[in-house]
């Protein structure tokens, strides 16, 4: 077949884009090869080095690119994951009883640009009042000592306690004793089974899907994590190139969903997924994931304010700027 693209395409591992990866569902035009790293080695050489064509992105680093000036790269409005992050905060059990004990105390965080931080300090701020400078947030690695920020905040305010550890790891130190907290999206197996046996150290909400709940219900927001973004030359060439992707992740997503509620044949092996997913949508409504800007206007404005919050964002954002048009999805495109 001739005269398709060659595209390189870095995307972690989603059941709702299998279709797309392992090539059922086509990126019409183009001959993608798909790049499958740790999210971590992902984004960071694509936000430094723009290492492939196509690459799944931290929203806050992309966002944070737009407000730097940063045109290089290019999102679409595709959502590859998307989680509530009350489950990401990890405590002392003798020192935090509550979000309000947070006021205060020394968190540890991965990185200050990570985008499950930027929710988990934005919930603590609109739900509980506890805002993102009366904490004293500690930056370091979080399994082993010396990890580098990929981005910097550039407008932390004077009041802004944030202090890089090099010489020991977030684990340790919430162990030891010299944090009373730890936000991170990925969870040591150490932390998850002091959670489950209550060895001192657990989650900061005993029921986390009702306080996942409660925070739909005050901000309707699914929080949005990564985003997937293009190289702006690639698009000067072959300004398809964007449409063509977003409608290509849409059927994929579609497939997955009817797989997942599948009567006739479990094609996931958990029970009553098809009725969990029925449960979900009278709480979020029939579209459990959707892409697009209109659909997600409400989580992102959210975040960028959260983000302007927090101070990442050079310049200010509107939601406007940060995706390109693309035509929408087509019924009945297979």
């Amino acid at each position: 077949m001739t005269g398709l693209v060659d595209l390189t395409v870095a995307l972690s591992s989603y059941d709702h884009t299998l279709d797309l990866t392992k090539g059922d569902v086509r990126i019409a035009g183009t001959r993608p090869n798909f790049i499958d790293l740790p999210l971590s080695e992902m984004f960071r050489r694509f936000v430094t080095y723009r290492d492939w064509d196509v690459s799944e992105i931290s929203l806050v680093k992309y966002a944070m690119l737009r407000a730097a000036g940063d045109d290089d790269v290019v999102a679409i409005p595709v959502f590859t994951s998307r989680m509530f992050r009350h489950a990401a905060i990890y405590v002392r059990r003798e020192r935090i009883h509550e979000p309000e004990d947070l006021r205060g105390a020394r968190v540890g965080i991965p990185e200050w640009a990570n985008s499950a931080g930027v929710w988990a300090r934005g919930l603590l701020s609109d739900m509980y009042g506890v805002g993102p400078f009366e904490i004293q947030w500690v930056q370091g690695g979080l399994c082993s000592p010396g990890r580098a920020p990929v981005l910097s905040a550039p407008r932390l305010p004077d009041n802004a306690e944030l202090e890089q550890v090099d010489d020991r790891s977030l684990e340790e130190m919430l162990w030891d004793g010299d944090l009373d907290a730890l936000i991170t999206p990925a969870v040591p197996p150490s932390l998850l089974a002091a959670a489950e046996n209550g060895a001192g150290i657990g989650r900061l909400f005993n029921d986390v899907s009702a306080a996942e709940r409660e925070y739909f219900k005050a901000t309707r927001c699914l929080p949005v994590m990564h985003t997937v973004a293009i190289r702006r030359d690639l698009l000067e060439r072959y300004p398809w190139l964007a449409s063509n992707l977003y409608r290509a992740f849409e059927v994929a997503k579609r497939r997955y969903f009817v797989r997942l509620t599948e009567i006739s044949a479990s094609r996931t092996a958990i029970p009553w997924a098809a009725a969990y997913v029925a449960r979900a949508r009278e709480l979020f409504g029939d579209e459990l994931w959707p892409y697009g800007v209109d659909a997600n206007q409400q989580s992102l404005e959210v975040f960028l304010r959260y983000g302007t919050e927090q101070g990442l964002f050079a310049n200010p954002l509107e939601v406007d700027d940060l995706f390109i048009d693309v035509e929408p999805f087509v019924d009945g495109l297979v």
